[in-house]
């Protein structure tokens, strides 16, 4: 016992002379964590964006790989903070960008939200890629919707959200627009077709909407994911006690294993070629088709769903099951699919007072949705962020180029749009042969 005293007393002694040490260790993180979280923060809400429709012609002859080449060029557009001004006093982060289907009374709408002094650049790549499809500046449709939830009951509508995550590695990839393609022209099918008819259904006073909330991801993304490369390489067992993708079949070749000395280089050569006959056809497949998602350029995305609707005609399956369906098409049991958050379903987490969670809930969803609101990286601000009974569960995950395409596009001729979507009934054209650059009144005149 005398010793233990003798230790706690030699403990605070050294404590009292060393506790400005223990603060400063605590107290400068916790600190530049919260300045990088405000500054951001601040930088964020100092942006000025601009929302445009895609207004579609009777007929879209485009793949979904023209969007594939303009999600290219809008990653094209990453800003990154270089200097320690942009990074600590400006607090430049990288700007997220919005896709958006929307259902206004069962008309749906395709959107895009941008930087406005990026807009000439947005409005350049959807025209390069779709001559046909017209870029038009919108007033924001968000303004519509109630801004929280004690308007959202006083007018007598209630709304239900949620936020969907990959359910596998982020470097799995899910079902992309090739899987839905065919030689045979009968068989082909664009899945975006299942995305507008579950929103053509929503009647006139209901508001359904899908939001991908995108932000350029930098190179590093991949470092992240080379474990999983490796792992399918050397048919290593994951956690669960299985490989992805299928069941790992050891093969025993006793009668051809050599009986005499092999180099070093030899006995690695004939290890790869080991692991090579012991990789099963589905395991070669899975392998292939991470590597070739791994060589796009990616976004962080946060994929969230909200339904608004009066109570008299409330039914909340339109999106739960209609919506979050239709997400099931791009699942692949070998590979990635989708899976809802529940730490951001408008549903209680626990018994603990469960209708205060869901409005709880609800608040968070609507002001997420409003604000196209991105997660921070940052522990702390998340921490700032999350409210009593309400954390912040908002997650965002990686999707390629090729994956995002397949999710939003402009829908391909094979889908009937017509009692969904506005058309485009004239096509434009550019300006005659030989009209005057330069010149007066009197020149103008003659083209008039």
């Amino acid at each position: 016992m005398a010793i233990f005293w003798g230790i706690l007393h030699d403990s605070l002694i050294a404590l009292s002379y060393t506790w400005w040490i223990w603060v400063f260790l605590l107290v400068v993180p916790l600190f530049t964590e919260t300045w990088i979280f405000w500054k951001n923060e601040e930088f964020l809400h100092g942006i000025d964006y601009v929302l445009l429709e895609l207004r579609m012609p009777r007929e879209v002859k485009r793949s979904p790989m023209a969007m594939e080449q303009v999600l290219a060029a809008i990653h094209a557009l990453r800003n990154a903070p270089s200097l320690f001004s942009e990074k600590w006093i400006k607090g430049e982060v990288t700007i997220p960008y919005s896709l958006e289907l929307v259902s206004l009374g069962g008309e749906v709408h395709f959107y895009v939200r941008a930087f406005r002094q990026q807009q000439n650049l947005f409005e350049a790549a959807f025209f390069s890629y779709y001559p046909d499809v017209e870029v038009v500046e919108v007033e924001d449709y968000v303004k519509d919707l109630p801004e929280n939830v004690t308007e959202l009951t006083e007018t007598g509508h209630d709304l239900w959200g949620t936020e969907l995550l990959l359910a596998k590695d982020e470097g799995y990839p899910i079902k992309s627009y090739l899987d839905f393609e065919s030689p045979d022209e009968n068989k082909q099918y664009d899945p975006i077709s299942h995305f507008l008819e579950v929103l053509g259904k929503a009647q006139r006073e209901e508001f359904l909407g899908i939001q991908f909330v995108i932000t350029p991801a930098s190179d590093e993304w991949r470092k992240h994911t080379a474990h999983l490369v490796e792992s399918l390489r050397t048919n290593k067992k994951e956690s669960h006690g299985g490989s992805h993708g299928g069941a790992s079949i050891g093969l025993e070749f006793p009668h051809i294993l050599p009986v005499f000395p092999v180099a070093a280089h030899d006995k690695k050569e004939e290890n790869d070629f080991s692991k090579t006959l012991m990789r099963t056809p589905v395991e070669t497949d899975v392998l292939k088709a991470v590597q070739e998602n791994l060589a796009f350029p990616a976004f962080e995305t946060v994929v969230r769903v909200l339904y608004i609707s009066p109570k008299e005609i409330f039914a909340n399956g339109i999106a739960r099951r209609g919506i979050v369906g239709a997400f099931n098409q791009y699942a692949s049991q070998n590979l990635n699919s989708f899976a809802g958050n529940p730490a951001t379903a408008t549903r209680p987490g626990s018994f603990f007072l469960p209708g205060r969670q869901i409005l709880l809930r609800k608040e968070r969803i609507l002001a997420a949705y409003h604000h196209r609101e991105v997660p921070p990286h940052n522990e702390i601000g998340r921490k700032i962020m999350s409210r009593f009974m309400n954390p912040m569960g908002s997650k965002h995950f990686i999707l390629t180029t090729r994956s995002l395409a397949t999710l939003f596009h402009p829908p391909t001729y094979q889908v009937l749009t017509a009692p969904h979507v506005k058309r485009i009934e004239s096509r434009k054209a550019g300006p005659p042969a030989g009209l005057a650059i330069y010149g007066g009144e009197e020149e103008i005149e003659k083209y008039r």
